[in-house]
């Protein structure tokens, strides 16, 4: 292990050397409050005499003078390389103020060295940085988060750095060539586990991911017999290199929701605060090695599985991403999939009892922890899902606040402004579609909540005629509390739409429906409406009538009961037949 100070150009001014992030390592990550950070810490220190120092770099040697894996430093590295890219483009736009200035040679010291490229990021991202940092092309069609900040960082950097004059860019090149860095120089993979986990605990700004990966290491490192040490610690980052390919194709998840979501399936269920809790179980484990390696493989498939989840084309697994599933309901997926795999039946069965218990959570604002009634059913879920089903029930009609009596009670009051609403009503629209025809991939332009019966003018003008007003043009108290926000005059409706009717009579309004029927729930509104003589009204008895719809659908589709699991009861014969 070698410790010594070298400037950024030290670093880099050699013709053979080059640096390279293993995959194991956590891809670019750095956005814009870093990148202007970055430049700001640069612009204040040309004001100074000082030297600038950049930290310390932990490098594992592969090849002496030549090739080096970077253990920590990989983002600063990373954005000082583009950084660089994007300042040499600046000045190469106003090379006619500069005299004696040698493009080339900042480029073989900092980029490229004829086929030498300094520095390699992770592998999957190399083609995009190779074309866009050291090519310097303009365009390159990213595909990962990462590469999209690759591609902005150089972005960012160019059009801050237009701002200034050429005589301050020069002086921030010659700062950052002058930059003071501690390297660190490591041999192989024990050291390196050593080493990254003592920089952890003095403070570093890792994610949970990248502090587990290290704590594992240097438990390896301490607990390993001698000649086992390396290929333990070298299991680690080659589960964690998997781990990382994935968390790279996420869309919508992170890193380190996913972790926690883990460890709230195996360790400590929803009771699961902080890593200290999977440090506590490990430290009273029997094999400590063993115990490592059964965790970071299953970590590994419940990374793969989230994987999976998010890009299902499973029916209720869409309709949980469409309703925002809330973080309790993950743990559920992760085991799920584990004692499921990919048995799409079994799974859909399971996401359609999520997909109940999501739409009770999000409907019911309750202040009451829905997690703390759950957490046995989840660290007992071993993949009954007859079982699974009757728990939930049982449990959510015990609790009361999610019951079948207060779930009914809130779908007959005021709904508008509920967090299922939108949702409610677009399953709603799918129950009255015709035969054969799905609404899944239809939507609104800019989609709002329309009130039949309208809300009270802002204007100060009187509520338009057709409604249920008294002699004074106005609501009644009643109908203001009892049906003006129920679902039985509550719609669907697009914003220019809705826009375009605010306060008509109600007349006008129906006629724009049946102009405009987007939707079968706005083309039924004239089944719902009063008629009197050549007159039409949008009266009580009209909201009441089609509320009693909504609501008698709501209560039957979010129904325990309704969970599809005959075909589970019919495999239980089956087998005690046999």
């Amino acid at each position: 292990m070698d410790f010594y100070r070298k400037t950024t150009l030290g670093l880099f001014d050699s013709s053979q050397k080059s640096f390279e992030i293993p995959v194991y390592q956590r891809a670019y990550s750095w956005e814009k409050d870093q990148w202007q950070t970055f430049l700001n810490d640069l612009l204040e220190q040309i004001e100074g005499e000082n030297n600038y120092f950049y930290g310390n770099i932990l490098l594992e040697t592969v090849k002496k003078d030549v090739k080096y894996e970077i253990i920590d430093g990989q983002q600063r590295l990373t954005t000082l390389t583009i950084f660089i890219r994007s300042i040499l483009n600046v000045l190469k736009k106003r090379e006619k103020e500069l005299e004696d200035f040698d493009f080339q040679t900042k480029e073989n010291i900092f980029l490229k060295n004829g086929g030498n490229i300094k520095l390699r990021p992770v592998e999957y991202d190399r083609a995009c940085f190779d074309s866009l940092i050291i090519d310097n092309q303009k365009k390159f069609e990213t595909n990962t988060p990462s590469q999209v900040r690759i591609k902005e960082a150089k972005t960012f950097f160019v059009t801050e750095l237009e701002k200034l004059k050429t005589d301050i860019l020069l002086r921030v090149l010659t700062k950052i060539e002058t930059t003071d860095l501690t390297i660190i120089e490591l041999e192989g993979k024990k050291d390196s586990a050593l080493m990254f986990e003592l920089e952890n605990n003095r403070g570093k700004d890792l994610t949970n991911m990248e502090k587990i990966k290290s704590y594992f290491m240097y438990q390896m490192y301490v607990y390993s017999d001698p000649e086992q040490t390396e290929s333990n610690i070298e299991n680690v980052s080659n589960i964690f290199k998997l781990i990382y390919l994935i968390i790279n194709d996420f869309k919508r998840l992170n890193e380190d929701s996913v972790l926690i979501y883990h460890n709230n399936a195996y360790i400590k269920g929803y009771n699961y605060r902080t890593l200290e809790d999977v440090k506590e179980v490990f430290k009273k484990s029997e094999d400590k090695i063993d115990w490592i390696k059964k965790y970071i493989s299953e970590l590994h498939t419940s990374f793969s599985n989230m994987k999976k989840f998010e890009s299902s084309d499973n029916f209720y697994a869409k309709k949980l991403s469409k309703i925002n599933a809330p973080a309790f309901i993950y743990p559920f997926v992760i085991r799920g999939y584990k004692y499921f795999g990919d048995d799409s039946k079994k799974l859909n069965t399971l996401f359609n009892i999520l997909e109940v218990l999501t739409f009770r959570a999000r409907l019911i604002n309750s202040r009451a922890n829905i997690q703390e009634r759950l957490n046995s059913i989840l660290l007992n879920f071993k993949g009954d899902l007859i079982n699974l089903k009757q728990e939930i029930k049982s449990k959510l009609n015990e609790s009361w606040y999610w019951s079948d009596t207060n779930t009914k009670n809130y779908l007959n009051g005021g709904m508008y402004g509920n967090k299922v609403l939108n949702y409610l009503l677009w399953e709603y629209e799918n129950s009255i579609q015709n035969k054969g025809y799905s609404i899944k991939n239809f939507s609104l332009e800019n989609e709002q909540i329309e009130h039949i019966s309208p809300q009270t003018p802002t204007d100060g003008e009187p509520i338009a005629t057709g409604y249920d007003l008294n002699e004074d043009r106005e609501y009644s108290e009643d109908f203001v509390s009892e049906h003006l926000n129920s679902l039985g005059n509550l719609m669907l409706i697009s914003g220019s739409h809705n826009a375009s009717i605010g306060n008509k009579a109600f007349k006008d309004k129906l006629d724009s429906y049946k102009a405009n029927p987007l939707l079968n729930q706005q083309a039924e509104i004239k089944d719902f409406a009063n008629s009197e003589n050549e007159a039409v009204f949008w009266k009580t008895e009209s909201i009441e009538k089609r509320h009693k719809k909504i609501v008698d659908f709501a209560i039957q589709k979010w129904s325990f009961d309704k969970v599809e699991t005959t075909y589970l009861e019919k495999e239980l014969i089956e087998d005690e037949k046999k």
